[in-house]
């Protein structure tokens, strides 16, 4: 401290004097983490409340492996034509479900139209020979029976009636050619399912082989996984798994072991392993990211009833509880939840106290009268 000329003290402007100002925030935060002496004893000293509270158990666990896995449509396919010609009509768009046989677009051919109307027109010409060579050796054959023509005139009316069957059938087969390309231009969904993607407008060129649009049956969803092969062992088709999808609602969905490959992947000692998933509710899409879960092995551990969780922002505990009956709050690790229990990885010891469904109004350092 300094004195100015009017004989005022002056703090300094040093170091001092910051280190001084910043105490009370240094006490502050201090006491909120060490709980306030004097706040523990008020709370210790309060009326107990009435908690249930058990002993920490191990039990029985089965722990399970969870491995990234991608959903995929139990069937896709791309329908196109065969035919060039101008896309006439497009029926359908992304997201329309779809039958089996059900018309999504219509491909226009004129070389297709002409060429059906061309095997028509040789059809009808066909069949009127056919009919007069016909009537030409039942004529033949009702002079014969009164002598009053030769053996090789109904040889050669016959022959010319089998001729002009053989003519008509083949001009039939072409009407029936022409027609399949004819219903080629009608470009239909191969299966029920939901229309993915569509990859062509009215007015586009559709060319032989070119995908017109992407369908989907979603009425079951293949969910892989790459598996490391040790955890394999033992696996069958047919067996359970569990699956995770955040982005379809959460929650775990029941699904079944379809395919487990043969071939093992020689850098990651892995396997492709896929599991069929009713998706009766539609919530599953194609992409999306999931987790594949397998049951492990079978061992023990510390687990305590979801009940009993504390969670503040990101941290998870419980109340222990200590000599005198005091509740102190224990943050942990939780593992793996199933059945309304929580394994606990680390914090807490098999033996310990724990309150199993905190009342309103606990609080660290609060007494319980454990019932």
């Amino acid at each position: 401290m300094r004195r100015n000329g009017t004989g005022k003290a002056r703090v300094s402007k040093g170091r001092p004097a910051r280190a001084a100002a910043g105490a009370p925030i240094l006490a502050a935060i201090l006491a909120l983490a060490c709980g306030g002496g004097s706040g523990t004893a008020r709370t210790e000293s309060a009326a107990p409340l009435a908690a249930k509270a058990a002993a920490v158990l191990k039990v029985p666990w089965t722990r399970t492996l969870a491995v990234a896995a991608g959903v995929d449509p139990l069937r896709r396919a791309t329908p196109g034509t065969i035919l060039m010609g101008r896309v006439d009509r497009v029926l359908r768009r992304e997201g329309d479900r779809v039958r089996s046989g059900e018309v999504l677009a219509r491909v226009e051919s004129r070389e297709v139209t002409a060429r059906l109307q061309q095997a028509e027109a040789s059809v009808a010409a066909a069949s009127a020979m056919e009919r007069n060579a016909r009537l030409m050796k039942e004529r033949m054959e009702r002079l014969l029976a009164k002598q009053a023509a030769t053996q090789k005139n109904l040889d050669d009316a016959t022959a010319g009636y089998e001729a002009a069957a053989a003519s008509l059938k083949a001009a039939e087969e072409g009407v029936a050619t022409a027609r399949m390309y004819v219903a080629y231009s009608a470009v239909a969904a191969p299966f029920d399912g939901v229309v993915v993607e569509r990859r062509v407008e009215e007015g586009d060129t559709a060319a032989p082989g070119m995908p017109l649009f992407v369908v989907e049956d979603t009425s079951r969803m293949k969910v892989e996984a790459q598996v490391p092969e040790t955890a394999l062992v033992g696996r069958r088709i047919g067996d359970p798994v569990e699956i995770e999808v955040d982005a379809a609602g959460g929650g775990v969905r029941r699904a079944t072991l379809s395919e487990i490959l043969p071939a093992a992947d020689p850098r990651s000692r892995t396997r492709a392993v896929r599991a069929l998933l009713d998706n009766s509710d539609g919530a599953l899409r194609s992409g999306m990211f999931a987790r594949m879960r397998l049951p492990g092995e079978e061992g023990k551990a510390v687990a305590v009833p979801d009940t009993a969780l504390v969670r503040r922002g990101p941290l998870t505990g419980v109340f222990v509880v200590e000599p005198r009956e005091v509740a102190r709050l224990r943050w942990v690790t939780l593992g793996e939840t199933r059945g309304g229990r929580s394994e606990i990885l680390t914090g807490l010891s098999a033996g310990e106290r724990i309150v199993t469904d905190p009342p309103a109004g606990l609080e660290d350092g609060r007494r319980i009268e454990a019932r």
